[in-house]
């Protein structure tokens, strides 16, 4: 079977070479694990495609490219930022109404408020997604970093049916996927509903031990290949993400 490599070459050792054609994955992790890196190191994985898609929530473009540039890993990639259109359709919005309410409304700012308000109404950034994603042009390597963003602006039952979508497509389309999410924050029913539909669930564990971090990569969930599972010592230094022995 074909596989997308995950940019750890210790990682795609023990699963198999990789993910598997058309399997969508799952990390997750406190603040400070690594995610954002582990989705960033994932998109610039390999040679199988020259279709990369890199949904970002949280971070500017120039910031996702110069981490990339930094570390030597493919810049080519298409960018689709959710987080400067969230700024900017609503963030900023919210901000010129705390302005006008300490400087005063005009009649023409409460026109333009209304108008705004309308406009806010019917963005979907959920909806907006899934559009996204059916466009791509297959095969194709979509990262969503992360799933909290659509966790906190939608109903978590809406982002799973949207999650069965994406993954539905990526399968039909013989590619990957790979998604990020914060441990320990959602209910157990919404953390349950998003791992039936993934194919590969891995966490990232930080702790502090003697004044030193320790960090634990577990394979929780690999899809038809439960003896893949494991957990294994990880690094972070200038070449990113490094497996370094199992537990």
């Amino acid at each position: 079977m074909a596989v997308y490599s995950t940019g750890v070459k210790v990682l795609d050792e023990t699963l198999g070479g990789g993910l598997p054609v058309g399997f969508t994955a799952l990390v997750s992790g406190s603040p400070g694990a690594g995610m954002e890196l582990l989705a960033k190191q994932f998109a610039s994985g390999g040679k199988d495609t020259k279709n990369i898609v890199y949904v970002s929530t949280t971070e500017r473009n120039e910031d996702v490219l110069a981490t990339m540039k930094r570390l030597g890993w493919t810049q080519d990639l298409n960018i689709i930022n959710v987080g400067t259109r969230y700024y900017e359709n609503v963030l900023a919005r919210k901000l010129e109404v705390s302005k006008y309410r300490y400087e005063g409304l005009t009649r023409e700012d409460i026109d333009a408020l209304i108008h705004g308000a309308e406009s806010e109404r019917t963005e979907n950034f959920l909806s907006n997604l899934t559009y996204e994603v059916s466009r791509l042009e297959p095969p194709f390597r979509l990262v969503i970093d992360s799933l909290d963003f659509f966790l906190e602006q939608h109903q978590h039952t809406d982002v799973i049916s949207a999650l069965r979508m994406i993954k539905a497509h990526v399968q039909h389309s013989e590619s990957v996927a790979f998604f990020t999410l914060q441990k320990d924050v959602y209910e157990k029913r919404t953390y349950s509903g998003i791992e039936g539909v993934v194919d590969c669930i891995m966490e990232l564990d930080t702790w502090i031990e003697k004044a030193a971090f320790k960090r634990i990569l577990v394979i929780k969930k690999l899809r038809n290949h439960p003896e893949r599972t494991g957990a294994f010592h990880y690094t972070i230094g200038d070449q990113g993400i490094a497996i370094v022995k199992s537990v």
